[in-house]
């Protein structure tokens, strides 16, 4: 409660003086077409799953897991609302990921509102517990889901996307989940 009430809120909260201060339009003649503010959205999910792809590989350093990312993995098979339980530093460190895309391609408040639920929405879904098969979300290549995520709150190590399996690709950190599933793929087999 304390991270969603001195944290979050007075982020949120900021968001009103930030579009006032930039300038950022709300009339509905300057609404972009729903076609930009999906490709700005996109743009959005890669920035900030780069940024949480390092900064929460970076908190899983022995020498400060401990202290700000055991927070967040108390809860090893995650829900919904495990989603928004982190450390305050966490919150602000991996939250700054979020922000990089509307300092970028901020053109109109549907978008801020457009990126913070579709942010929201991929938050939840990978902490839920639950690899819908329908879910549209899969439709987004290289998507990564809850049985990734779900993965990574089990083992600790590996899985470090927030929303794509790129980088955890690119540098074999998600090797123990591919081996994972290939022993699981094994199992049903036989």
């Amino acid at each position: 409660m304390f991270n969603h009430f001195c944290v979050q809120m007075p982020m949120i909260l900021g968001v009103f003086y930030f579009t006032e201060y930039m300038g950022i339009p709300y009339d509905w003649a300057s609404m972009p077409a729903w076609y930009d503010i999906l490709v700005r959205c996109l743009l959005c999910l890669v920035i900030e799953d780069t940024w949480h792809y390092f900064l929460h590989r970076a908190l899983h350093d022995r020498r400060i897991y401990k202290y700000i990312h055991k927070v967040h993995h108390h809860f090893q098979s995650p829900f919904g609302m495990v989603a928004e339980y982190a450390h305050p530093l966490e919150t602000m460190v991996l939250g700054t990921g979020f922000f990089i895309g509307i300092l970028l391609f901020c053109n109109h408040l549907i978008f801020l509102w457009s990126w913070m639920s579709i942010r929201l929405i991929e938050t939840i879904d990978v902490h839920s517990g639950y690899d819908l098969p329908l879910n549209p979300l899969h439709l987004i290549p290289g998507y990564a889901g809850a049985r990734y995520h779900d993965f990574h709150h089990k083992n600790f190590n590996g899985n470090y996307g927030s929303t794509f399996i790129w980088w955890d690709w690119f540098f074999g950190t998600d090797a123990e989940y591919k081996q994972f599933c290939a022993k699981q793929t094994t199992t049903k087999e036989e």
